[in-house]
């Protein structure tokens, strides 16, 4: 316990001396209006036309495990992304929204060092370059139908919890059943079409993607599909009202021709509700998500996710999360331990400093991690800085 204590303790000064670096000079950058480039980018509302932008866009990582995991130490995932945009109007008077990104990763993943299945970080990746986004949308100018061709990820609109969006662990942002079965997710997406109908408060949401994603037979580039890739689809329904709540049912499967076996499908629900002051300066939203898949090859076969988050206009967003994944047989016999289940627990707090910069300290504790089966825990200290020009 001392020796926890006393690691907790280093790594909160290692954390301190951090920010009081990275503060000094970039507070002062002459950067335009700071962006999270991790951030999903849905069916978007009418807007304004607009000619092509061209925005670059990073994001900096530093984590510290600070004890328990495989190893102790820091690790540093980045992100660069040039990011292109264009807003214009139809003849009919539809909307038009052309989107491109072309993304540098770097650093390092802190998940092997803490040992968690769930991927602690979502930034961390295998070093490449590559076309991330290349899609076009249109739209009525209601809002109330969209659709978008092109290259895109199937996290981008499905499964998403609104109040979880700021959590760092990868499992908020897409649940483990569905990101680990090889849908087409960050890094790397893969040519599809994607529809929302949103008439009113319900919503109907549909999606099909050529190619298996994320074949780690193409670290760089495109993700062309190739015959016999098969393809993934997927559907989601529920109610959405904008920032008051958001409750849906979603479905999907992912397969390859000819290989049955490693067909995948999985089945998800989710609930996010304005718990005070929706629309207000001071907002508490809360989150619930569930998972299940057919565990062929997932670590994870059952996944269940809850938090919080406190948004106020002064102070930023504080948000606390817990990720239980229940890991499948298959892993179990590959990775032998005596955890059934590995749980996340996060808070994290995200601060614009000014129109330049924002900054995220985040702690997370991390029981039974996976693939340590030797320790029973592992603690992560760390800071998420991002901006753009």
């Amino acid at each position: 316990m001392r020796k926890c204590a006393a690691s907790s303790q280093q790594g909160w000064r290692n954390l301190a001396v951090l920010c009081a670096l990275l503060l000094a000079p970039l507070t002062h950058a002459a950067a335009a209006l700071g962006s999270n480039p991790r951030a999903p980018i849905p069916f978007v509302a009418s807007v304004p036309a607009r000619p092509w932008r061209v925005r670059l866009l990073w994001a900096f990582d530093a984590m510290d495990t600070a004890s328990g995991g495989r190893a102790r130490g820091w690790k540093a995932p980045a992100l660069i992304d040039l990011r292109l945009t264009r807003h214009a109007k139809l003849q009919d008077g539809m909307d038009s929204y052309w989107h491109v990104d072309l993304i540098r990763i770097l650093g390092s993943n802190p998940s092997r060092d803490a040992g968690d299945v769930q991927t602690l970080d979502n930034l961390a990746a295998r070093h490449a370059w590559r076309l991330y986004r290349a899609f076009w949308q249109v739209g009525d100018v209601r809002g109330h139908w969209a659709l978008r061709l092109g290259w895109q990820g199937y996290d981008e609109l499905f499964g998403l919890v609104p109040d979880g969006g700021d959590l760092l662990n990868s499992s908020f942002g897409q649940m483990p059943t569905s990101s680990q079965a090889g849908t087409p997710i960050w890094p790397q997406t893969a040519p599809g079409i994607s529809a929302r109908w949103h008439p009113d408060a319900f919503y109907v949401m549909a999606g099909l993607w050529s190619g298996v994603p994320r074949d780690p037979g193409i670290p760089q580039g495109w993700n062309l599909p190739r015959r016999g890739d098969g393809g993934l689809q997927a559907l989601e329904l529920g109610l959405d009202r904008h920032a008051r709540y958001k409750l849906a049912l979603g479905a999907w499967a992912m397969h390859r021709v000819g290989v049955a076996r490693q067909a995948h499908r999985g089945v998800y629900a989710l609930a996010d509700i304005a718990l005070l002051g929706a629309g207000r300066a001071r907002r508490l939203g809360g989150f619930v998500q569930w998972g299940q898949t057919q565990p062929y090859q997932s670590a994870v076969g059952r996944y269940l996710g809850a938090g919080l988050r406190l948004s106020t206009r002064r102070h930023g967003r504080v948000s606390v999360g817990v990720a239980r994944a229940l890991l499948s047989p298959g892993f179990r016999l590959r990775h032998p331990g005596d955890a059934r289940a590995e749980t996340a627990y996060e808070l994290t707090w995200r601060k614009r400093i000014d129109a330049h910069l924002t900054l995220q300290p985040d702690v997370q504790y991390i029981l039974h991690p996976a693939l340590a089966p030797q320790a029973t825990h592992a603690l992560e200290i760390g800071l998420r800085v991002n901006g753009g020009f």
